[in-house]
């Protein structure tokens, strides 16, 4: 199956690499078309407005050559469009391959922006488990390329408990999103082509940890009275001019004197216009780009409830699409302004930034608000199209969640950040409120921790779990692996570990709804064996509490005979290595009981520092 979706990718791109060719041949074959007909237009138009036999001939002739430079412009604009598809669908494509191996961690965006967040899980827990930032679950799977999907994702990821509530929805919707791989790429590529540039998104961040904010709001646009006079006087001005030198009343010369007088007035008042228009003209929004964003949407079909809400409001009556379409049809008028030499004309004989601002005005009293809402759609699908795309490169299985089940129970459950082809699995069962993991260095005791709790995040946010059966009862993580001392506050490596531990503590404690599950890696690592195994028996006692779970990994065996205040004892698991010849060697495969061997001699010996 893995290969089958690889070969799927492989056989996409050469289909890309084909199409570009052919798109390329025709783009200069139009482009060398137009200016040709725009050549023969000028020179037509030339003739027709000097006398001459015929002239009347020559200026239809210059009209009509010129209808054909705009319909040449437009054939072109859409090459140039399918190119930038075809472009941003070439960059989604090729990046699947790089998520079945460790190539995804150069991945540009890890979401470290949002590690800031006010979150439900503190940030020790989010860069323990790897969830964002550098080399990061986010890193991995994030097709997110608006502002709002990418805050979303990074949401969902920081309070996955938050997503619990339409668990079975999200479930549903993941699911058949990651059957779905041809439409989530060309959702991608329509989203990722209409969003190139997030400097000039419709949806901007806003402070630290808040939803982005948006830029346009419905009902801000103004016309003015004088903008209504000035956008019939131009036109008209110009017509006039143009009829009397047809009727022989003034000389051919007075049309460059309305043509300037018509670009003066239209120019000048052309900043006022933006303003007025709230400068919607200078965002990716207006660049006729996020409408096919909607049409892919509208032409897929869905069958689980939460996809199908979507498409209904995309679809429906509620005006979005059509908001789209129209603003797709205003985005398309715009973009003849940008040509440099239509543009002038255009501004110049039609006062065109006027027309452009009433049409901006329409719409935005007709369409605005549906526009408004439309962002939340956009960024809530490319925030479940990411988790399915955990589920199309790696082997995954719907998780049970029950509200009952005091353990977590799993099989053939794998990492899904490390690379598939090395990743070893893990069976089993943590039903103890205590569970001492022990075993020896890079045996895969910390990895194996992690494997249980990013599998756990998933299962809680409606994402497939990498493993062949998962279940397990809802729990609040609590992670002290990767503790830091901090200089400036002149806080120790060991006191910091204490103070994750006794942030779990105050949480057990207080007797909330939600039991913890603490996973401390080495615990007291930072401090003599004495007093470590001594506070370490005391700490592990007050975790397991109530309903809450606490698993430990230790190098003090002592740890392994701990027994709980009612006398329940810990229950005991551990890793191990083997020899192969002198070099050492690891199976990552948990094993019961505590473990019976040692392997720290050995490393040193291999670094050299330690003689036979």
């Amino acid at each position: 199956m893995e290969q089958d979706v690889r070969s799927f990718y492989q056989e996409e791109a050469l289909r890309i690499d084909k199409e570009k060719e052919k798109l390329g041949k025709d783009y200069n074959r139009i482009a060398w078309s137009r200016l040709i007909v725009f050549l023969a237009a000028v020179i037509l138009l030339y003739m027709g407005l000097t006398e001459r036999p015929g002239k009347i001939i020559y200026l239809i002739g210059g009209i009509a050559g010129f209808a054909a430079f705009l319909f040449l412009i437009r054939l072109h604009d859409g090459i140039e469009k399918k190119q930038r598809l075809l472009a941003a669908r070439e960059t989604a494509v090729r990046a699947y391959p790089e998520r079945f191996t460790d190539g995804w961690r150069d991945f540009p965006e890890n979401g470290s922006r949002y590690l800031e967040m006010d979150t439900d899980y503190s940030h020790d827990v989010v860069k323990d488990l790897d969830l964002i930032g550098p080399g990061s679950l986010y890193q991995m799977i994030s097709i997110c390329q608006t502002t709002y999907g990418k805050w979303r994702l990074a949401d969902t990821l920081l309070s996955p408990l938050l997503r619990v509530k339409e668990l079975k929805k999200r479930q549903e919707a993941i699911s058949e999103l990651a059957e779905k791989k041809e439409f989530l790429l060309d959702y991608e590529s329509v989203v990722r082509q209409a969003f190139v540039d997030e400097r000039q998104h419709p949806l901007r961040i806003g402070k630290e940890g808040a939803r982005p904010a948006r830029s346009y709001k419905p009902g801000k646009i103004r016309f003015a009275v004088w903008m209504a006079f000035l956008m019939i006087f131009v036109p008209a001005m110009n017509v006039a001019v143009i009829s009397c030198i047809l009727l022989g009343l003034i000389q051919p010369a007075w049309v460059l004197v309305s043509f300037i007088v018509g670009y003066a007035v239209t120019a000048g008042c052309r900043e006022k216009l933006e303003s007025m228009t709230g400068g919607i003209f200078s965002t990716e929004m207006t660049k006729g780009r996020v409408y096919p964003v909607f049409q892919t949407i509208k032409n897929e079909e869905f069958s689980s409830e939460m996809l199908r809400d979507f498409h209904d409001r995309v679809a429906g009556d509620d005006g979005m699409l059509n908001a789209q379409r129209r603003l797709s049809h205003l985005a398309d008028l715009k973009n003849l302004d940008y040509n440099p030499l239509l543009g002038m004309l255009m501004t110049g004989f039609l006062g065109w930034n006027f027309f452009l601002a009433f049409l901006a005005y329409r719409w935005d009293r007709q369409c605005g608000s549906a526009f408004a809402g439309s962002f939340d759609i956009i960024g809530e699908l490319e925030e479940l199209g990411s988790l399915a795309v955990l589920s199309i490169v790696r082997r995954t299985t719907i998780p049970e969640l029950d509200e009952n089940e005091k353990g977590i129970r799993f099989r053939e459950m794998l990492h899904p950040l490390i690379d598939p082809d090395s990743v070893v699995a893990n069976s089993g069962t943590l039903e103890s409120p205590m569970t001492i993991i022990t075993g020896s260095n890079m045996s895969g005791k910390t990895t194996f921790m992690r494997t249980v709790a990013v599998n756990l995040v998933l299962s809680y946010i409606g994402a497939g779990v990498t493993a062949e059966y998962f279940c397990s009862g809802i729990r609040r993580i609590f992670t002290s692996m990767r503790v830091q001392d901090d200089v400036a506050g002149g806080i120790s490596t060991f006191y910091a570990e204490i103070l994750r531990i006794k942030a779990m503590a105050d949480y057990i404690r207080n007797d909330n709804e939600i039991p913890a599950l603490c996973l401390i890696d080495e615990i007291f690592k930072g401090t003599n064996s004495a007093d470590r195994i001594v506070g370490a028996e005391e700490a592990i006692r007050k975790l397991s509490e109530g309903d809450s779970m606490v698993v430990v990994t230790t190098h003090d065996f002592e740890l392994c005979s701990l027994t709980g205040k009612d006398g329940t004892p810990a229950e005991n698991f551990h890793f191990e290595e083997y020899y192969e010849g002198d070099k050492l060697k690891f199976d990552y495969t948990m094993k019961d009981g505590p473990c019976t061997t040692r392997n720290a001699r050995a490393l040193l010996k291999m670094a050299g520092l330690m003689e036979e």
